[in-house]
């Protein structure tokens, strides 16, 4: 039995992973099995993955899923007593595992460990480091200082982003999985939705170095469908919100006024909140199957918020052309005048 189980769910990544696979195979840590689950490529993945010959590498091919399926896929045919996950974009720092490894082997009550993240372009050149939620957040607060971000409650933060960024940075007890179980038909936020379920039951930790090299380039999933990613994100605050805030074991340690302040400022759905409240309201938090069927592609209430949701971000852009427009008109019109006064001097 290996000591770690890495999952590779892999799509259409053939320029990087090669690089990803190397990574996890040059480890500091050696007792490991690799299991790279092919997500239905078309492009050269599989001639990347036909050149490695080292028997810890396992290689399984399947029709096109989505990545929650490819991992939960390598997940259920992983034999380590940790488990981990890297995407065939990302690259693993040689001495991650045995770094988070050890975190997990000292700290008992810590489930899963992530650590800080070099973000990287296309070529490999860096763009930044990020420090949990400290840094380089996915979207803006408008008072982030009143939010979660500005205190040390890694729970509270994870209710205003995901903070670890990507299922590449997940380093898990397997007691953990079992218990948690495996991720949901989630393409953008299934990373979160899965963090947010194992936080009520473990502690969550992030190493403070980077062992993670992210990669932000064209294909990145996150930039397919704006629409559909801030649905799932609406879904995951209805589903995880009323479950968190109700713990009474870590919500209610600080003052009411406190904790309210904290979640009005932390809480962000891109000026899409009645999605969130009529979610609420629907109680999707108390029955896992109908929030299930609300993330199939058919559901007619699904296509109702997609519709509110598409309606929005066009509103929105519309109001920002307006106001660029508005400005530029501003401008034109006070250099008109600034012109015409100027040269009235000499007539």
């Amino acid at each position: 039995m290996p000591d770690v189980s890495v999952i590779i769910p892999a799509y259409n990544h053939a320029r990087f992973i090669g690089q990803a696979v190397e990574s996890v195979l040059r480890q500091s840590v050696t007792d490991l099995e690799l299991i790279v689950v092919d997500d239905g490529s078309t492009d050269e993945t599989h001639a990347v993955l036909s050149r490695f010959s080292d028997p810890r590498l396992i290689v399984i091919f399947q029709e096109n899923q989505g990545a929650h399926a490819a991992i939960n896929r390598g997940l259920r045919l992983s034999k380590g007593r940790y488990l981990a996950i890297l995407n065939s974009d990302d690259v693993y720092h040689p001495s991650r595992l045995e770094k988070l490894l050890t975190v997990l082997e000292q700290e008992a009550e810590v489930g899963l460990v992530g650590s800080f993240i070099e973000v990287i372009d296309a070529d490999g050149r860096l763009l930044g480091t990020k420090q949990a939620y400290r840094n380089l957040e996915p979207w803006p607060l408008p008072h982030p200082e009143r939010a979660f971000r500005s205190t040390d409650d890694a729970r509270g933060a994870l209710l205003a982003e995901n903070f670890y960024a990507t299922t590449s940075n997940f380093v898990f007890r397997r007691t953990l999985y079992e218990q948690v179980g495996e991720f949901r038909p989630l393409r953008y936020t299934h990373d979160w939705d899965y963090l947010l379920r194992s936080a009520r039951l473990f502690r969550l930790a992030v190493f403070p170095q980077p062992l993670l090299q992210y990669r932000v380039h064209a294909k990145n999933t996150i930039r397919e469908n704006f629409t559909e990613m801030v649905f799932e994100i609406c879904w995951c605050l209805a589903v995880h919100l009323p479950e968190h805030v109700s713990d009474a074991c870590w919500f209610a340690q600080e003052p009411p006024a406190n904790r309210a302040e904290r979640l009005l400022y932390s809480i962000y759905t891109f000026q899409c909140d009645p999605v969130l409240i009529v979610m609420l309201l629907r109680w999707l938090q108390r029955g896992s199957d109908w929030a299930l069927e609300l993330l199939a592609a058919d559901n007619p209430e699904r296509r109702v918020y997609l519709s509110f949701i598409a309606e929005q971000i066009r509103a929105r852009e519309m109001r920002s052309k307006s106001s660029r427009s508005s400005s530029l008109v501003h401008v034109l019109s006070r250099a008109k005048n600034y012109f015409k006064n100027t040269f009235s001097r000499y007539k």
